[in-house]
C-alpha cells in the first residue's frame, strides 16, 4: 500500500474519498452496461464506452477511480500517482463528471524524472477504416515556474487486442501548453486527429508525462469529452475500398467495396491523362500532369511534385506522376503531412456506379519499424469543390506493401466502385506521411489511372443461387439455420473470423449449395430465443435486455460463460449492451 497516495486521496477536497468507492463501483458497472447500448451500426458512431465519464467509476488496484470501461497504467519510480472521479465544476467539460490524473512528489526526496499516469480502452473498430479521436482536458500544478514544457500530455494507439501501454511508438504530444494554478483552473483545451484502424481491434491511450525529478509538487490533469469517432464494427462505407489482402502481401487486382452486381464497366476513361503521357505543367511545387491540380498540408515538411520517367514505377508509356513529402533537415518535422493531386470530372448519371482504377507503389527512406508509415488515399467531393481540405470520407487505396527507394517492387493495381452523389464531382488523390520522424521521405508513384461508368443488375441472386447477400437485420446464427448449415461452416466456407461481423450487400458463398433451400423472407432484426439448446442444435440468438449479464444468459441456456464469450467475441465478459444480439451455440 502507498500510505502516501492513500493521505493524498483522504484529504484533497476536490476529490473522491475510499467511503465513495464501493457506491462508484456499483453504480459504474451497472451504468456501463446501459450506456453501452448507444453503440449503433450508424456510419459514423463514437465507439469508445464512457467518454465523458458520466456513468461511474471504478476503484483499479495500483491506481484508484478509474472511469468505468477505461484501464489504467503507471511506471512507478519516484512519484506519487492517483486516480479519480473530479466534480469540481471549473474543472468538468461535460457533465458532471471528468477523470483526474495526478502524479506528486511530496515525501519523495528521489523524485524520478519521466513519470507517466494514463488511462487506455480497447474497441472494435473496422479494418483500415479512418476514425477521428477528440479529447479534452486541463493542466493544473502547484508549481508554477519551470520549463515551460515540463508537462505534457500525449496520445497514442495500437492495433489488436493486445493492450501494452509501454509498447506503443507513435506518443503524439497534444499541444496543450497552457498551466494553470492548481487551484485556479481555466478552460479547457482542445485537440482532435485522424487515425487509421489496422486491424479489428484499436486501444487508444491517454497519458500524462512528468518530465523532471522536482520534488514537492503536484500535477493534476483533468480529462473529459473523449471520443472516437468513426464506422461502427461491422460496417462497411458504401465508397471505400475493401482491400483483400493485408500489408506485406500482393494487393489483388479488384477490391470491390459497394453491395452493387457489377456486370460489366466500360473502356471509356472520364479523367482526362490519367496516364501522365498528355504531358505535364511547371508549377510552384513542381511538374503536375496537365489537367490535374495540385495539394498539400505546408508545416513542417518538404515537397515535391515530379514528372517520372524511371521505368520501374511507370506502368503505362513512359511517363507517370511522382509526389514526395520528406523531412530532410527539418528539427521538428510535423506529423499527417499530404500532398496529391485532383481532378474535375462532369457529365456524370448521380446513383450510377462508376469504377476508380489506379496503379502505383509507395517508397522510402527511413519510415520506421511502422509498416504503415506512408499511405494512399483518394475522396471526392461534389459538385466543382476543389478544395481538398472539405473532402469528408478520406479513403484507403491498397498499393501493397512500402518497397525501398531505390528498389523499388511491381505497380500494385487498387480498383474502387461508388455511387455518383452528383453530376459533377472533384476526384482527389494524395499521399499521407503519417509521423514526425526527421529525414525520412515517402514517394508516391501513379500511373494508369482511370474512371469508368458501370453497368448494373440486381443485387438479390436466384433463388437457386449458393449466394446470399446480406440484407439489413440479418446475423450469421440467421442465415446459418436457414440454409441449414452450421455457423461455423458458413463461416469458414466465407473466410470469416468473427461471427459477428457481416455487413450489409455482403454475398455469402452457401456451403453444400445443391441441397441447400432458398431464403423465403427477411429475417428479424431479433430472433425470439428457445428452451435450452441441446448438443447437435443449430445455433440460436438472444438480444440483451437491461439488466441481464453474459453469466446470467449463459446460464440461462446451459452454456459455459467463457464459451459463450469466446463464440460471441466478448474480450471482457463483464461488458455487453442492451441490444447487443449474442449468438448462442448448440454445443
Amino acid at each position: 500500500m502507498n500510505w502516501s497516495i492513500l493521505r493524498t486521496w483522504t484529504q484533497n477536497p476536490r476529490k473522491q474519498p475510499w467511503g465513495i468507492l464501493a457506491v462508484s463501483l456499483l453504480i459504474g458497472l451497472a451504468l456501463f452496461a446501459l450506456s453501452s447500448a448507444t453503440r449503433t451500426s450508424a456510419s459514423n458512431v463514437n465507439v469508445l464506452a464512457n467518454g465523458n465519464f458520466e456513468d461511474g467509476f471504478v476503484a483499479q488496484p495500483g491506481c484508484g477511480n478509474v472511469g468505468a470501461g477505461w484501464g489504467c497504467f503507471t511506471n512507478g519510480g519516484g512519484a506519487n500517482y492517483g486516480f479519480y472521479q473530479d466534480q469540481w465544476g471549473p474543472v468538468v467539460a461535460n457533465g458532471a463528471n471528468s477523470q483526474l490524473i495526478e502524479i506528486n512528489t511530496k515525501g519523495s526526496f528521489s523524485a524520478d524524472a519521466d513519470r507517466y499516469a494514463g488511462i487506455y480502452q480497447t474497441v472494435a473498430v473496422v479494418d483500415w477504416a479512418e476514425y477521428t479521436l477528440d479529447l479534452k482536458g486541463i493542466i493544473r500544478t502547484t508549481e508554477m515556474d519551470g520549463d515551460p514544457w515540463r508537462y505534457r500530455v500525449q496520445v497514442g494507439w495500437s492495433a489488436g487486442k493486445t493492450a501494452d501501454w509501454s509498447k506503443v511508438s507513435n506518443w503524439q504530444d497534444v499541444g496543450w501548453d497552457t498551466y494553470y494554478p492548481r487551484e485556479s483552473p481555466g478552460p479547457f483545451s482542445s485537440y482532435s486527429r485522424k487515425l487509421m484502424a489496422e486491424d479489428d481491434y484499436l486501444t487508444v491511450y491517454v497519458r500524462v508525462w512528468k518530465k523532471w525529478g522536482v520534488a514537492e509538487m503536484e500535477l493534476d490533469v483533468n480529462f473529459d469529452a473523449i471520443s472516437l469517432t468513426g464506422p461502427a464494427a461491422g460496417s462497411r462505407p458504401t465508397a471505400t475500398a475493401t482491400p483483400t489482402t493485408k500489408p506485406g502481401e500482393t494487393p489483388a487486382a479488384t477490391a470491390t467495396a459497394t453491395a452493387v452486381a457489377v456486370a460489366s464497366c466500360s473502356d471509356k476513361n472520364l479523367l482526362a491523362n490519367g496516364n501522365f503521357e498528355g504531358g505535364f505543367n511547371a508549377t510552384a511545387i513542381g511538374h503536375v500532369g496537365k489537367s490535374w491540380g495540385w495539394f498539400t498540408n505546408g508545416g513542417a515538411a518538404n515537397y515535391g511534385f515530379y514528372d517520372e520517367q524511371w521505368p520501374p514505377v511507370v506502368s503505362d508509356g513512359s511517363h507517370g506522376q511522382l509526389i514526395e513529402i520528406n523531412s530532410k533537415a527539418l528539427y521538428p518535422a510535423d506529423a499527417d503531412r499530404y500532398a496529391g493531386i485532383y481532378q474535375k470530372i462532369s457529365g456524370l448519371k448521380q446513383g450510377a456506379t462508376y469504377q476508380l482504377t489506379v496503379k502505383g507503389q509507395l517508397r522510402g527512406v527511413n519510415g520506421g519499424p511502422d509498416t504503415h508509415a506512408f499511405a494512399a488515399q483518394w475522396g471526392y467531393t461534389s459538385g466543382g469543390e476543389t478544395d481538398w481540405a472539405k473532402v469528408s470520407d478520406w479513403q484507403i487505396l491498397n498499393l501493397g506493401p512500402i518497397h525501398e527507394r531505390t528498389a523499388p517492387g511491381p505497380m500494385a493495381t487498387a480498383t474502387v466502385k461508388f455511387s455518383a452523389p452528383a453530376s459533377e464531382i472533384v476526384l482527389f488523390i494524395r499521399g499521407w506521411k503519417k509521423w514526425a520522424t526527421t529525414e525520412t521521405e515517402m514517394d508516391l508513384n501513379l500511373d494508369s489511372i482511370s474512371l469508368t461508368g458501370c453497368t448494373t443488375t440486381a443485387t438479390t441472386p436466384p433463388s437457386t443461387s449458393c449466394q446470399y447477400v446480406v440484407k439489413p437485420g440479418d446475423n450469421l446464427a440467421w442465415i446459418a439455420q436457414k440454409y441449414g448449415v452450421s455457423i461455423w461452416a458458413l463461416a469458414s466456407h466465407n473466410s470469416i473470423y468473427n461471427v459477428n461481423i457481416i455487413y450489409v450487400g455482403q454475398v455469402l458463398q452457401i456451403p453444400g449449395c445443391a441441397t441447400a433451400p432458398a431464403p423465403t423472407a427477411t429475417p428479424a432484426a431479433t430472433a425470439t430465443p428457445g428452451p435450452t439448446p441441446t448438443p447437435g442444435m443449430t445455433p440460436m440468438t438472444y438480444t440483451v435486455q437491461p439488466g441481464d449479464s453474459l453469466s446470467a444468459i449463459a446460464a440461462r441456456f446451459g452454456v459455459d460463460v467463457y464459451y459463450l464469450a469466446k463464440v460471441n467475441g466478448i474480450w471482457n465478459i463483464h461488458i455487453i449492451y442492451v441490444g447487443q444480439v449474442l449468438v448462442i451455440p448448440g454445443d
